[in-house]
């Protein structure tokens, strides 16, 4: 079979004029980027193409400073990229390709070895083939790159290699390979979920101007592909838009508004937690929860502060016989948590030791001590644990030592270092006011403080920026999310490790020792570090402000009938008002009890002076002064049918796209032709219909054969399509053709049944078509 004679040929020629044009041989004179010449040298810096090289690189290496902005580090790998993209932009001068990229592996291999062994051989022990592996897998399904094990020193071992890359492609001239080497590594990054929409859209925009200002800059470049590459360039944009925005749902400025996220999803995301704007309850029952004590359900604790969010680090464990539990006093007890409906979660009294029954073989344990399930509980099915709940005496705990074991200490006193001074300088004031000389009175102030001048709100505007600042000085309410970000953040100021913790409330008791736990008990509170007794509750959200939200949200839903509001043992007897606790969570240390959930309290008989600091932190916090300029939010129930503007406008610019690359394609043009070969048309005069039909045949031979050769004959070219197995209906259609344009005497019936005949060989092309009008 011949090639296609302008696909073949003329597309040859056209090519390699454009060559021609656009590349530049050994034997040129010209100079130009990549010739080894200091001039073409120094010209590659200057070309246009590095201006879209320069932005997609910035967009990757952003991200990668805003995870060092979170772990640390940020001056020390600007400064090894920085030498890293001069060093191979110096060195294209005088190494070649091959030698450069085996240069660029030794020097990955070489990162990734320091990075080995900068990890506490403790850790070194589990890595094995297999979990490097899962490792990698999971970067790219959405591993963030802050859960791994020293982030701030992965960043600094790899964040050089593919800038040391770019650099040398930028120095040979070979921008669009440059380009393409810092796509792939954006790529990685949009695959960790650590590039968000706008920098992933900044990347595609920097690949497309590399590659078309390299294609413009020839000579006749804009005359010759200026609309391929506008068209091409906006499709790269959308699609971006569309997989790395649409898919995240409502969080996504771009994305089809799907309601306000409840506070239960909001914070039950596995390894990381997005801090979200307005949020809703649900009513749902979840657990039964059988316990001697009532307490915080503890799910999750997370250890490293993002700005907006919270992320889990670090791996996990086979559980391999019972935990050790709090190295304090601790009290035992025996819980059952049973799923009312699916659930990855074991909320259960901190700090869970062992678990019973079958889901022991696959019990996890993580870094902060949390056992994890491999498996969710199904609707039903119940697990037995065993807890040792910190029993903590204040006097104790405000005897503690504050010397921390370093790897406490760095781990969970981590902030961004982005994070404004004035978080740090306001909570001085606060400890300062409250003549809190250690960190349990630390503690005790800051939770006071938070409870007492901010209001409980579930429909608070996320705020721009570093979440706790905006809380402490530009918002006036929040709900739990805020409260406990804000204080884990405070205390890290101050020194004292402390951990944003998620899980529920106490829920609903429903007995004695019983208790129904609801979506809308979803909760966060914040754990204090104190040597020698461990990790030790504060809930700086007000109490009483929020179970008035969630029994007046109950109550409406039990009013409308919801289901899955209650089990048989919540269920209200008619007349008779549902129990519910006076707080949703334990008493804490600012009203003076030493609760089973390890809170610490500050009313101790053995210290007389617990009450004067209580009337302190008071008295001396109404000196101070904040912000409260909160923003507004729609009410949490808005679920409104309606799109957003942004939706309307992303649909708007997908339609114009569409069009535009419609028309410049073709693409309408060929749906008319398709459609005109299948369905019956409108015929005009007799002559007119046979040549239009054998247009139609030609046009369906070209897709099936090859294309009429200029020169030759319609006859000639049926009879040539005739010896490759063409059908003999086509040849009187030819012989039609010709009495129409050749001797004008084609009748009306001769002329339809040249126009069925063609409908009928395209619909045969068409099998499902053809059985369709059969």
């Amino acid at each position: 079979m011949k090639g296609h004679p302008l696909g073949g040929r003329g597309g040859s020629d056209r090519g390699g004029a454009f060559r021609s044009r656009g590349s530049r041989g050994a034997g040129d004179d010209e100079e130009g980027p990549g010739d080894g010449t200091l001039r073409g040298w120094l010209r590659a810096v200057v070309e246009p193409p590095v201006l879209g090289v320069a932005v997609v690189t910035a967009a990757y290496l952003s991200v990668f400073l805003a995870a060092t902005d979170v772990v640390g580090g940020t001056d020390r790998v600007a400064v090894a990229v920085a030498v890293a993209g001069a060093a191979g932009f110096l060195l294209a001068r005088y190494v070649g390709e091959r030698a450069a990229l085996r240069l660029t592996g030794l020097l990955f291999a070489a990162t990734l070895a320091g990075y080995y062994f900068a990890i506490p051989a403790s850790q070194r022990a589990l890595f094995s083939v297999e979990r490097v592996a899962i490792d990698v897998v999971s970067l790219l399904t959405g591993l963030s790159i802050l859960r791994l094990a020293l982030a701030d020193v992965w960043v600094l071992a790899v964040a050089p290699v593919p800038t040391f890359l770019v650099g040398y492609l930028v120095g040979r001239g070979r921008h669009v390979g440059a380009a393409g080497v810092a796509g792939g590594t954006l790529v990685f990054l949009v695959l960790t979920g650590d590039a968000g929409g706008t920098t992933t859209l900044a990347g595609v925009v920097g690949v497309a101007l590399a590659a078309g200002l390299s294609t413009l800059s020839t000579p006749g470049g804009i005359q010759d592909h200026g609309d391929t590459l506008a068209t091409v360039l906006a499709a790269m944009v959308l699609v971006s838009a569309t997989l790395t925005l649409l898919p995240a749902g409502a969080a996504q400025p771009w994305g089809v508004d799907r309601g306000t996220p409840t506070l239960e999803s909001s914070i039950e995301a596995d390894d990381e937690v997005e801090v979200v704007g307005p949020t809703r309850l649900s009513p749902a029952v979840r657990y039964t929860i059988e316990s001697p004590i009532a307490t915080n359900w503890h799910a999750g604790a997370y250890d490293t502060y993002t700005g907006d969010g919270w992320v889990r680090s670090g791996e996990q464990s086979p559980l391999e016989g019972e935990l050790d539990g709090p190295p304090g006093d601790a009290t035992n007890a025996t819980v059952t948590i049973t799923a009312e409906t699916e659930s990855p979660s074991l909320p259960a009294p901190w700090q869970v030791v062992d678990v019973r029954g079958p889901a022991a073989q696959t019990a996890r344990v993580d870094e902060h001590g949390t056992l994890r399930l491999a498996e969710p509980l199904g609707a039903g099915e119940s697990v037995t644990v065993e807890s040792r709940v910190p029993d903590a005496d204040p006097a104790a705990l405000r005897n503690a030592s504050a010397d921390y074991d370093p790897a406490v200490e760095d781990r969970y006193t981590q902030l961004p270092e982005s994070t404004p001074d004035r978080v740090g300088e306001r909570t001085e004031e606060i400890v300062s006011a409250a003549d809190a000389e250690n960190p349990y009175y630390r503690a005790v102030a800051i939770e006071r403080y938070l409870r007492e001048e901010y209001d409980y709100s579930l429909t608070v505007r996320k705020p721009d920026g570093d979440v706790a600042d905006a809380f402490l000085f530009e918002m006036d309410a929040g709900y739990c999310v805020y409260f406990a970000t804000t204080m884990t953040a405070m205390l890290r100021s101050q020194g004292v490790p402390a951990q944003f913790v998620t899980g529920y409330s106490e829920g609903e008791r429903v007995g004695e020792d019983r208790y129904v736990v609801r979506g809308q008990d979803a909760h966060a509170w914040v754990k204090a570090y104190f040597p020698g007794h461990g990790w030790i509750a504060f809930d700086p959200t007000p109490p009483s402000e929020r179970d008035e939200v969630r029994t007046a949200r109950l109550a409406d839903a039990r009013a409308a009938g919801d289901d899955d509001v209650d089990v048989p043992a919540s269920e209200p007897e008619p007349g008779t008002p549902a129990i519910v606790p006076e707080s949703g969570s334990p008493p804490t240390a600012v009203e003076g009890t030493n609760d089973s959930n390890g809170t610490a309290a500050t009313g101790d008989a053995a210290d007389g002076d617990a009450d004067d600091r209580r009337e302190a932190v008071g008295a001396r916090q109404e000196g101070l002064t904040r912000g409260a300029v909160s923003g507004e939010a729609r009410p949490s129930g808005d679920d409104s049918p309606l799109p957003s503007g942004e939706t309307v406008a992303y649909w708007l610019f997908a339609a114009v796209i569409a069009v535009t690359g419609a028309r410049l394609f073709g693409v309408g043009e060929r749906a008319r032709r398709a459609a005109r070969l299948r369905l019956p048309w409108i015929g005009s005069d007799p002559t007119t219909d046979a040549r239009r039909a054998f247009a139609d045949l030609e046009y369906l031979l070209a897709r099936r054969y090859r294309t009429r050769r200029a020169g030759e004959t319609p006859r000639a070219y049926l009879h040539a399509l005739r010896l490759r197995g063409l059908d003999e209906r086509a040849l009187a259609v030819g012989e039609t053709y010709e009495r129409a344009t050749y001797a004008g005497t084609v009748t009306r019936e001769e002329a339809d049944e040249a126009r069925r005949t063609v409908r009928r060989l395209a619909l045969e092309a068409t099998p499902i078509l053809g059985r369709l009008f059969d």
